[in-house]
């Protein structure tokens, strides 16, 4: 399962990588718009975890 948990608390789990990204592009431009022109589809996958699923 791929994983990645924001500092705000949310939570993204997906059993595909581009799940995952794609959700955490959706949380950052709601609730982080200002992160928006920093947080691109390669960062996020440089924040993503591997967890047991």
């Amino acid at each position: 399962m791929n994983q990645v948990t924001c500092e705000c608390g949310y939570e993204a789990r997906a059993g595909e990588e581009g799940q995952v990204v794609d959700q955490v592009l959706a949380h950052v431009r709601q609730d982080h718009p200002d992160l928006v022109a920093q947080v691109t589809p390669a960062v996020v996958r440089g924040w993503i975890e591997v967890v047991p699923g």
